[in-house]
């Protein structure tokens, strides 16, 4: 009986062993996370009670422990700004941008219902582009010479924010299940790599208008300017039959994937 026990205790205990190996890093992560939203916070009130240093050491510390915190990212660059130092506020700036964008992908691309106000989804992705475009801003005017793909975020972006917003009202945006006839590809050519020897997967959203051109198309997951400028342009080099509802051709958001890899 005492061997028995013993044997039952030592298996116990292993498993006991193992489900704490396996908890601990995700308890760890965890904790990591709430210490960095707790240095975020911190940083966001010294920077609005003009303690710029203060702000500064808050945000770098909680940067250090979630580098994928948009906001935080975006207020060390304030901080930066404030301090005078523009290269760290650009650096700042194009991560929160970065972060901010590819937090997209998890919204919808679901055409606006209703109002902003009873639309949660629309409310949503109306803050989420509108952060996405703060920052950019920030970016830009801390930037002398940005390259082309910055312009054309900018763009999108502009219009994303609006749109869900409720002040594009002279756009239809259906979703598949509204059209009585759906939009249909004719033709989608690959993307030029030529000038790039970047690899990887371009994730893109891009509005398919009415009048049977792709428009406001923005990188979502970011690759290299020269890769995503070539994904754009094939993009946008998409033939395609508009979407009809009530016999009329409507415009629907899409999202595209382009990539390419090296064997």
């Amino acid at each position: 009986m005492r061997t028995k026990s013993t044997l039952s205790y030592f298996a116990f205990s292993l498993l006991a062993l193992a489900v704490v190996a396996f908890f601990s890093p995700y308890a760890r992560s965890q904790q990591a996370t709430a210490d960095a939203s707790e240095d975020r916070d911190r940083g966001l009130q010294l920077y609005q009670k003009g303690d710029t240093e203060g702000a500064i050491e808050a945000l770098r510390a909680a940067t250090s422990k979630n580098k994928d915190d948009g906001n935080a990212w975006h207020y060390l660059g304030l901080a930066w700004l404030a301090k005078g130092d523009k290269d760290e506020a650009r650096k700042a700036f194009e991560r929160a941008t970065t972060i901010r964008i590819s937090n997209l992908i998890t919204i919808s691309p679901l055409p606006l219902a209703n109002t902003p106000q009873t639309n949660m989804v629309g409310v949503k992705a109306r803050d989420g582009y509108r952060a996405a475009l703060e920052s950019t801003e920030r970016y830009l005017a801390v930037t002398q010479n940005p390259t082309e793909d910055w312009r054309i975020k900018l763009e999108a972006l502009r219009f994303y924010r609006d749109y869900y917003a409720g002040s594009r009202g002279d756009v239809t945006i259906v979703t598949t299940k509204e059209a009585s006839t759906r939009l249909r590809i004719l033709s989608k050519p690959p993307p030029d790599f030529s000038g790039t020897s970047a690899s990887g997967k371009s994730v893109l959203r891009a509005v398919f208008s009415a009048d049977g051109i792709v428009k406001h198309v923005l990188v979502l997951k970011r690759v290299s300017p020269d890769f995503d400028l070539a994904c754009i342009e094939a993009a946008r080099r998409i033939k395609f039959t508009p979407a009809i509802k009530d016999g009329h051709a409507v415009s629907m958001i899409l999202q595209l994937e382009y990539n390419r890899y090296f064997l």
